[in-house]
């Protein structure tokens, strides 16, 4: 069991982490270092321990299923709305990594295995085809929306971390409040509706429809709510 001196500064450091990020959101790397302490709780080991053994994640980390994405070009000459040629739009413009890196600001400060390590890769290296499938942008408010789907599709506690720096952000910048409370209530009844993005096998339908991929996961009603409607179709249609 952790010290009261141990717990202090742990609290210290993820409070100063959730100020950093409010202000600063465009460097989330760099101030991740402080939330660190994150993985250390019960209640997120716990988690992991129950989410290895979700119906619909177990056989992917049983299988370690992980096929190479198709390289841009390869995307490119994919049908226009397909999930590929959209997810290269999308990366391209924006200059998303594909293969984002791993974060190394993050203290290591609990022991992984083969299994956690595959799904904390998978989970990473899918998070920007969460943002396209739900058709948010990669604002802050779009990040708000992603990570309460999130908190309440895995029921990950680590995440309220960052949508409490979301919610902090919100009234700093009062511009940005009414979308970043919009976008948090949206990823809520998202992931309230069932809809369940991380056991998707998604490198085995690039050339399939977004629309088609929407409608399997129950998105396409909930989408009619989004307060993100300019950028629900943005990459559907853009020419390549």
């Amino acid at each position: 069991m952790a010290s009261r001196t141990e717990l202090k500064e742990d609290a210290l450091d993820l409070a100063l982490g959730i100020l950093q990020l409010a202000r600063d959101p465009e460097h989330g790397f760099k101030h991740s270092r402080h939330f660190s302490p994150i993985f250390k709780w019960d209640l997120q080991k716990e988690w992991l321990k129950a989410f290895l053994n979700h119906p619909k994640i177990k056989p992917l980390v049983d299988e370690q299923f992980d096929i190479p994405w198709p390289s841009f070009d390869a995307m490119r000459a994919m049908p226009v709305g397909s999930l590929g040629n959209c997810t290269q739009l999308m990366f391209s413009q924006l200059e998303i990594d594909p293969l984002p890196p791993v974060n190394k600001n993050l203290r290591k400060v609990v022991e992984t295995n083969e299994k956690e390590d595959y799904l904390s890769r998978r989970l990473r290296k899918f998070h920007d085809i969460f943002h396209l499938a739900l058709g948010v942008d990669t604002s802050v408010a779009g990040e708000a929306a992603v990570q309460s789907y999130i908190a309440v599709s895995q029921r990950q506690p680590a995440v309220v971390a960052a949508i409490s720096a979301f919610m902090t952000h919100s009234f700093f910048y009062p511009d940005e409040h009414r979308m970043i409370w919009e976008a948090i209530n949206f990823g809520t009844q998202v992931g309230l509706a069932g809809v369940f993005l991380e056991g998707c096998r998604w490198e085995e339908g690039w050339e399939r429809p977004l629309a088609e991929w929407r409608s399997e996961l129950g998105l396409t009603s909930l989408l009619k709510n989004s307060p993100f409607q300019d950028e629900i179709h943005r990459w559907e249609t853009l020419p390549s």
